[in-house]
């Protein structure tokens, strides 16, 4: 259950810092926050999708344990750690300062 909580903030908090910058840049555009949504309702299918995969490994007993969940949400944890992040320094210039260069490494880690 932790796992499910904590992905859903971490979610919840990047719909806010999202919403957050873009009322301090005076750029609500609907297109973009239809984006954002569907990204955000794909991260939870994917939690769903995965503790079903769980489940299901369990009940068919596989021979093995298959522990989806944590590798999910923990993912999805990150992803929404940087994207928070993203979205604080583009509203204080001081966080990016604090964040800035470990912001370069992490994009250049996922370009990779």
């Amino acid at each position: 259950m932790v796992y499910y909580i904590c992905a859903g903030v971490f979610i919840l908090f990047d719909i806010i810092t999202g919403l957050t910058k873009a009322w301090y840049h005076k750029k609500f555009d609907s297109s973009i926050m239809r984006q954002g949504m569907f990204n955000k309702l794909s991260e939870v299918l994917a939690v769903a999708f995965s503790a079903f995969l769980q489940y299901g490994g369990d009940k068919i007993n596989l021979g093995f344990e298959l522990p989806v969940v944590p590798v999910v949400t923990v993912y999805i944890c990150i992803m929404e750690f940087i994207s928070v992040i993203e979205n604080l320094c583009d509203i204080n210039p001081h966080l990016k300062k604090l964040f800035g260069k470990y912001l370069e490494k992490a994009k250049e880690k996922e370009e990779e």
